[in-house]
């Protein structure tokens, strides 16, 4: 319920403040919203080659913050257009809420139109906006600034000056825009971008798209619901974002009975469903904007934020397909069955429902129809598939009106024998980022794998089961005390786990294992360029396994820059940011000074290597180093005075792994003989590339291995009586 102001005048007794208070510059929003046309037109001239860079690279720089009013205090009259009390994007303390966030118009939309006349505005600092009710008329004082992406203001000071009618007064009216008016269309899969030739207009004000069709959800008990809508089949579209309590379904017994927490979780309406949806537009970054990662960059769209529960009306619902299962084990010599529950308007009748499936060995989309029904429920059995295929699945269904529905797609795996290796557990269907195959599942199994990595701090033990280092044969277990006695080089035989699927991140828990041997060594790790961590289809097949990047180049030495000082290096195995990884401080034995590693290491100095597991979290993969012994020494390869090389040195290959070829890089100080080799692993030497006096300096010579089977080999560089060698992995 809506409750009366009681808060007329509310300041911050700070001198500063006071003694600024008429300092100020009166404005509108609109003004604050504005960019000069250039910036805009560079923004939508970058089109795909945009980064994150190029639209906020700091405190008010960027294409979208570099005007005259970013950080600087403002004043301006607005309406308050959400309930305070619906805010819900900040966890809530001792039942005080973290931040309110509150959008307001302009009052000058009344004579200049709606458009330009939004924002957000923050109040992290107790000022009283919980006190305001949606129809007050405010005179607020702040600071234009951002958060990440998001243009909003930091208030000091509001006061109320009057009220209006949300139920009558026209300034209340949403401003109706398609998906295409919000989202620019960038291309093949969907990919999708800020319209930024509309975006000052549009952000952070009240919208409304008609007629819109739910194209894909996801949503867990209790978890934050994702959804997009688009206006054009999907060509372009908008994501739904939770920042009122209204759509949240994480915020019940932490928030204050006064604030409007949901009873009962949110669903979004089914896929396929029309709309009619109206909030507010804000571009937060990441997946907070794009969760179905259809931005180009990632993240780099604009997000709607119903703020009523009126703000979704559904005008037509197709059936509602909810519930698909995974088998829950390990699917053998035996048809599959999977259960999913299929809802139909009380105005219709289900026509059919069937599940489309193909499997590795045979492309083909074959269907099932529901084989038994109880309730809602209908259970599908997919016949029994060649042992070790991957089966990729979704439910089809179709109402008398002729609306269909479908299920996103999911994925198991048949092994008849269960699982024997990490593989099992780790490989996609179709080898590219996504979730394990018996994501959520318990069950019994037969691994033998030796300890990588074992840090008790953080309850994490990775295990390893491929003396190669090969994509797949690595995994994190967590969440179990009885593995803190496990230490490297430990050999362990786990037979039963669950596996889990956490923020990405595929990992075992609750595991039941022996210890096979004790005080052994752990697998070498394999050396990777981090070109192939940056590509997230590459990494995910070395999620949990133990890299070693060679000589990478510092390129930033806090990567959260500019959201937050948390520190961690960025390396890059060329020095481009483009293939920049993360290299993570989770353990306390890699904790760099003060938080701060520009203390420890430079941008553009050259480590010898940086080695650690693969992991993946808050949407990115990165190192996780044990120790500082993982981290080698800042190394020094040109000599100041004649910018020649003081040492012999043999460089890791680029790109690695590779198909079909890549490029070798060695110094030689001197001017001599040199002779660079290719050999396998049985050390047959499959390819001479120099043989030969060279000179004194850096060369790069190019391999190419179209003759050769996928592996592992090894290139030896000799010069007199030095020596030097690095593996290289071909991946065909």
């Amino acid at each position: 319920m809506l409750k009366r102001a009681t808060a007329i005048l509310t300041l911050i007794a700070s001198p500063l403040l006071i003694g600024n208070l008429y300092a100020q510059t009166v404005t509108t929003v609109k003004a604050i919203n504005a960019l000069p046309q250039a910036q805009i037109d560079q923004l939508m001239g970058l089109g795909t080659a945009l980064t994150g860079n190029d639209v906020s690279s700091g405190t008010c720089t960027g294409l979208l913050y570099d005007n005259t009013l970013c950080g600087q205090s403002v004043q301006f009259t607005a309406v308050v257009m959400t309930d305070p009390l619906s805010s819900g994007l900040a966890s809530a303390n001792n039942g005080v809420p973290g931040r309110i966030h509150v959008f307001v118009r302009d009052v000058t939309a009344d004579t200049d139109g709606p458009e330009g006349h939004g924002i957000q505005v923050v109040d992290g600092s107790g000022l009283g906006f919980d006190s305001l009710v949606k129809g007050d008329v405010i005179e607020i004082v702040g600071s234009v600034g951002h958060f990440g992406t998001t243009l909003q203001i930091a208030p000091s000071s509001f006061t109320v000056v009057g009220s209006r009618d949300p139920a009558s007064d026209a300034i209340f009216n949403p401003i109706v825009v398609t998906s295409s008016d919000v989202n620019q269309d960038m291309g093949p899969d969907g990919a999708i971008q800020v319209n930024w030739a509309n975006l000052p207009n549009i952000r952070g004000n009240f919208v409304q798209m008609q007629n819109a069709t739910l194209l894909t959800r996801t949503v867990a008990p209790g978890g934050r619901p994702d959804y997009n809508v688009t206006s054009d089949g999907g060509t372009t579209s908008v994501s739904g974002y939770d920042t009122s309590l209204r759509y949240r379904n994480d915020r019940a017994g932490s928030y204050p009975a006064t604030f409007n927490v949901r009873s009962s979780d949110f669903t979004p309406p089914a896929p396929g469903a029309k709309v009619n949806i109206q909030g507010f537009l804000t571009i937060n970054g990441g997946t907070s904007s794009d969760p179905f990662s259809l931005g180009v960059p990632n993240g780099m769209v604009v997000a709607i934020n119903p703020f009523d529960d009126a703000d979704i009306q559904i005008t037509e619902t197709p059936p509602a397909i909810s519930g698909v299962s995974r088998p829950s084990g390990v699917p053998g010599n035996a048809p599959i069955d999977i259960t999913a529950d299929v809802e139909i308007d009380v105005t219709r009748t289900l026509a059919s429902a069937v599940i489309k499936y193909f499997t590795t060995s045979d492309a083909t989309v074959m269907e099932v129809a529901s084989s038994s029904q109880a309730g809602n429920t209908h259970t599908f059995q997919i016949p029994a598939v060649t042992d070790g295929d991957f089966v990729t699945f979704w439910v089809v269904a179709e109402d008398n009106t002729g609306a269909v529905s479908q299920s996103g797609q999911a994925s198991t795996r048949a092994l008849y024998g269960g699982i024997t290796s990490i593989a099992h557990i780790q490989q996609t269907a179709d080898n590219t980022q996504g979730s394990s195959p018996f994501d959520g599942v318990t069950t019994d199994m037969n691994l033998n794998a030796t300890v990588q990595y074992s840090v008790p701090e953080t309850g994490q033990v990775i295990l390893q089961d491929d003396a190669s280092g090969a994509a797949w044969s690595g995994i994190v277990v967590r969440g179990q005390t009885e593995t803190g006695t496990l230490n490297a080089g430990d050999v362990v035989n786990v037979t039963n786990a669950l596996i889990q699927e956490s923020f990405g991140l595929t990992r075992i828990r609750d595991i039941t294992f022996t210890v096979v041997s004790t005080g052994g060594s752990t697998i070498a790790p394999v050396s990777v360029t981090t070109s192939v961590l940056a590509d997230r289809d590459l990494a995910e097949g070395f999620e949990g396994v133990v890299v070693e990047i060679d000589d990478p180049v510092v390129t930033s030495t806090n990567a959260d820059a500019p959201s937050g000082p948390f520190g961690e290096l960025l390396i890059s195995s060329d020095g481009t940011g483009a293939n920049a990884i993360r290299v993570d401080d989770a353990s306390s034995a890699v904790s760099y000074t003060g938080g701060d590693p520009g203390t420890v290491y430079s941008v553009g100095q050259r480590l010898d290597f940086v080695r650690g597991y693969v992991n993946y979290s808050f949407s990115n993969f990165k190192l996780e180093p044990a120790t500082f012994d993982d981290i080698g020494q800042v190394i020094n390869v040109a000599n100041e005075e004649d910018g020649l090389p003081i040492e012999f040195t043999l460089h890791q290959n680029y790109p690695n792994p590779f198909n079909p070829s890549t490029q070798i890089q060695f110094d030689a100080a001197e001017t001599g003989h040199v002779n660079l080799e290719v050999f396998d692993m049985l050390g047959r030497k499959v390819a001479t590339l120099i043989g030969g006096v060279v000179s004194a300096g850096q060369h790069s010579v190019s391999f190419d291995a179209s003759g050769l089977t996928s592996g592992l080999y090894v290139y030896r560089l000799s010069s007199g009586s030095s020596v030097a060698s690095r593996k290289m992995l071909l991946l065909r």
